[in-house]
C-alpha cells in the first residue's frame, strides 16, 4: 500500500523531540537547586582555603618578626661586648626593660606602651617655638590687662604685675643683694628637683618608662648644647609666666597662697600628660610646680620660678643624655 505524502511542516514537528511535560518536567528544577548546592559549596571550600592561606601568612610574618627582633638583639649583645660584661650587662638591661614595658601595659593608671612618632629637630625646635609663643603671649595679655584695668574690671581682679612681679629686680626698691638671695633660691630648688628626679626615676618604673619614652622622642632629636639649653630655658619662661604668673594670682583671693600654690602645681601636672608621659609624671609635674609656686610666693617673685625650672630642665636633659649614650637610662636618668 502506498504510504500517503506527509507534509513538510509535519515532517519536521514529527522529527523535532520535545520532552514529555508530565514526566520530565521537575528535574530540570531539581538539577538546578543541586547545581546552586555545588556551587555554594564551592564558594565555602574557596573561603575556607583563603581563611587558611590568610593564617598561615601572618603566621609566617610573626615568625618573621621574631626572629628579626631576635637578631637585631644578638647583634646588639655582640657589638656591645661580644659575650663580655658590657654585652651581658645590655642584655640585662633589655629585659628589665621588657618587663618594665609589660608592668606599664598592664597598668591602667599609665599610657599605653606604643612607640612615639619619630621627631627631628625641626619639628621638634618648632613646637618649642610655638608653645612659649602662645604661653607667653597669653600670659603677657592677662597680666597686663589685669594692670591697665584696674577701675574697670571686677574688684576681684587684682594687679598681677604688683601681687606677684614677673621680675622682681625691675621692681624697685631692688638690690644687688636681693638678686643674689632671690638666684641662691632658685638654685637651691632646681637642685632639689633635680635629686627628686633622680630618685623618683629609681624607684618608680612607670615614672621611669613615661620620662624616657618622652626624652627619647625630644632630647634624642637635639644637636648640641644650644639646642638643649634652648628646649630647657624658652617652655619654663613660658609655662612659670602662665602657671604661676597669671594662675596663681588668680586662684589667690579665692583660696588663699598655700591652696593656690597647691592649685596651680596640679593644673600645671595635668597639662603634663600626653606625649608618652602618664599620670605618674603628672603627679611628678604636679610636686615640682608647687615647689615653684612656692618659691615664686616666698620670694615675691616669678623670675625665680622661671630659673629654678630652666635649670633644672637643663640639668635633666643633660643627664639624660649622657646616660642615654652610655646605654644606662634604664636605671634612671
Amino acid at each position: 500500500a502506498r504510504v500517503p505524502a506527509m507534509s513538510m511542516s509535519v515532517s519536521f514537528r514529527a522529527m523535532a523531540f520535545t520532552p514529555p511535560r508530565v514526566a520530565f518536567g521537575a528535574r530540570p528544577r531539581a538539577r538546578s537547586k543541586h547545581a546552586a548546592h555545588l556551587r555554594r559549596g564551592d564558594t565555602q571550600i574557596l573561603n575556607a582555603s583563603r581563611k587558611r592561606r590568610k593564617q598561615k601568612q601572618a603566621s609566617d610574618d610573626f615568625v618573621d618578626r621574631s626572629l628579626a627582633e631576635t637578631d637585631t638583639e644578638s647583634a646588639t649583645s655582640s657589638g656591645a661586648g661580644s659575650g663580655s660584661k658590657q654585652g651581658r650587662t645590655s642584655s640585662s638591661e633589655a629585659a628589665a626593660n621588657k618587663a618594665v614595658d609589660t608592668k606599664a601595659s598592664q597598668n591602667p593608671y599609665t599610657a599605653p606602651v606604643v612607640p612615639l612618632p619619630t621627631a627631628t629637630r625641626d619639628d621638634v625646635m618648632d613646637s618649642c617655638y610655638g608653645t612659649t609663643f602662645w604661653l607667653l603671649a597669653v600670659g603677657v595679655l592677662v597680666r597686663e590687662g589685669a594692670h591697665f584695668g584696674q577701675g574697670r574690671l571686677p574688684a576681684l581682679i587684682s594687679d598681677y604685675t604688683i601681687d606677684l612681679p614677673l621680675i622682681a629686680a625691675l621692681h624697685p626698691p631692688s638690690s644687688p643683694l636681693l638678686i643674689l638671695e632671690h638666684t641662691g633660691v632658685a638654685i637651691a630648688a632646681a637642685v632639689v628637683v633635680t635629686a627628686g628626679r633622680k630618685a623618683a626615676l629609681s624607684r618608680s618604673p612607670e615614672f621611669r618608662e613615661a620620662t624616657n619614652r618622652s626624652n627619647r622622642q625630644v632630647l634624642r632629636a637635639l644637636d648640641g648644647v644650644g639646642d638643649v639649653v634652648t628646649v630647657s630655658v624658652l617652655p619654663a619662661v613660658a609655662e612659670e609666666t602662665l602657671f604661676r604668673g597669671v594662675l596663681l594670682p588668680v586662684l589667690f583671693p579665692l583660696v588663699g597662697w598655700p591652696a593656690a600654690v597647691i592649685g596651680s602645681g596640679a593644673v600645671f601636672g595635668a597639662l603634663h600628660v600626653g606625649g608618652g608621659r602618664n599620670v605618674y609624671f603628672a603627679a611628678w609635674a604636679s610636686l615640682v610646680g608647687s615647689l615653684y609656686g612656692a618659691a615664686a610666693v616666698y620670694t615675691g617673685d616669678v623670675a625665680v620660678a622661671m630659673l629654678a625650672h630652666a635649670l633644672a630642665n637643663y640639668a635633666s636633659a643633660s643627664v639624660w643624655l649622657e646616660e642615654d649614650k652610655r646605654g644606662d637610662t634604664s636605671a634612671g636618668a
